[in-house]
């Protein structure tokens, strides 16, 4: 068999027409086959995102569940209005039964927000400095929401154990909005 130059050129052209080929069909295919790749592995991506939210939103309902639980129990402990001179009647006895005597008592402004208000009262104790600990103690035993937001107490250097207490005793109680967990249960 003779090699010539016929059939150099029919090699050449043999040669470039897989060569050729490769460049025209299997790169640009193997090109969309990557970015269908790629786009297919986002969309399990989002998939994934979406089967994680479906599954936090059951998990979000019971947790709205459980803190309006918590809000209504929160609120129970807010009196109404009218019942805010029971609490000042209870923090009065608690005064009392440890043998603490007001010097003065005062009512501050009323601060009113969207679902409580607050009564802050002022009261000055000259007394022995362990009934008013442990007024202070039977204070946090009560029931109703109360916050001791500022406190003074200043040693009286005439008598050991005595001293001057400067306080002010916040009162929570429900505002004129009712909440909104009210509404949600259908209470006015």
């Amino acid at each position: 068999m003779r090699f010539g130059l016929r059939e150099l050129i029919f090699v050449l052209l043999l040669i470039s027409t897989v060569i050729g080929a490769y460049f025209m069909l299997y790169a640009p295919r193997r090109e969309q086959l990557s970015e269908a790749m790629a786009e297919v592995n986002e969309k399990l991506a989002k998939l994934d995102q979406l089967e994680e939210a479906a599954r936090r939103i059951s998990d979000l309902g019971d947790e709205i569940d459980r803190l309006t639980e918590a809000i209504a129990a929160f609120e129970e402990k807010l009196p109404a209005q009218r019942e805010v001179e029971v609490i000042l009647k209870q923090v009065w006895e608690l005064a009392a039964k440890e043998g603490l005597t007001p010097k003065s008592v005062h009512a501050d402004k009323k601060l009113d927000t969207a679902q409580y208000s607050e009564l802050p009262l002022k009261m000055v104790f000259v007394e022995n400095f362990d009934g008013f600990y442990s007024f202070l103690l039977e204070l946090e035993k009560l029931p109703r929401i109360t916050q001791l937001s500022k406190m003074k107490l200043k040693k009286l250097n005439d008598q050991e154990g005595q001293m001057q207490a400067d306080i002010v005793l916040s009162i929570f109680f429900e505002g004129a909005n009712k909440s909104s967990v009210d509404k949600r249960k259908g209470r006015a």
